[in-house]
């Protein structure tokens, strides 16, 4: 089974192959040819980046497609390049893995369908079948949006901090102190308007704060080792909205 995973950044990227490393034994893949041999995923700029994990039979390419406005060049990159040019050699399964951020999860499902043409009906968190006959084959490929996290505004920070909140009491506190202390900042006008301008910024401050409290030696690390120095995998929060995206490239 050979699947794409579509998502904003580079920390998205990251985190999605360190779960599906620790979780689910994937690897970076070695022999890209040996499961992509017609054709690769490749970045459409400098900004985008894309990362090959594999398992048994299954393989997929993990998309960084830089910023959530650039879903829509990725989107058609494959549906009018890669299926137009290889219809019988089409990916299996497409997953969009998108911050639900504060866009309502009606816009975002109902925008994503309009880039496959309007012709699939597409749910959170569930699988959807978009087809099309191309050269007169029919090609036939799954459409997982995975908008995170599934029930609140936020980003994978989000997520990662009610991890940390659902550990135990200790962690609870911290969380609940560290959203207090930077809401606090962001209503102080001076600070709000210049530093902490927009819900993302916060949620990634609320983040950092969290974390300079519960793994100080890491609070200043890059995401990636920072992923890479906890054992997020264990969360059940984690679990709920990642192994989606497990189940959903996996033979």
């Amino acid at each position: 089974m050979r699947s794409v995973l579509l998502c904003e950044g580079p920390d998205d990227l990251w985190f999605s192959a360190y779960y599906l490393h620790k979780v689910a034994q994937w690897n970076e893949c070695k022999n890209i040819k040996k499961y992509w041999p017609y054709y690769r995923i490749n970045p459409l700029n400098a900004k985008q980046h894309v990362k090959y994990f594999c398992k048994d039979s299954d393989s997929v390419a993990i998309w960084c497609v830089a910023g959530k406005d650039s879903f829509d060049h990725a989107i058609s990159e494959i549906l009018n390049k890669l299926l137009v040019d290889y219809p019988d050699k089409a990916m299996d399964s497409i997953v969009i893995l998108r911050d639900r951020d504060e866009d309502s999860e009606a816009s975002i499902l109902e925008h994503f369908s309009e880039q496959f043409g309007g012709n699939i009906h597409l749910t959170n968190k569930c699988a959807s079948t978009y087809s099309k006959e191309i050269d007169g084959i029919n090609v036939s490929v799954n459409v997982t949006p995975v908008i995170i996290p599934f029930e609140d505004c936020g980003a994978i920070e989000s997520i990662l901090m009610e991890a940390v909140h659902e550990a135990n009491t200790e962690g609870r506190i911290i969380v609940e102190q560290a959203c207090k202390y930077i809401d606090y900042l962001t209503s102080h006008p001076n600070i709000g308007n210049i530093y902490l301008r927009h819900a993302r910024e916060a949620v990634k401050a609320k983040y950092s704060a969290t974390i300079a409290a519960t793994n100080p030696s890491h609070s200043t690390a890059l995401f990636m080792d920072l992923v890479l120095a906890c054992p997020w995998e264990t969360s059940p929060y984690v679990k709920t909205h990642f192994d989606v995206i497990v189940n959903s490239i996996s033979s």
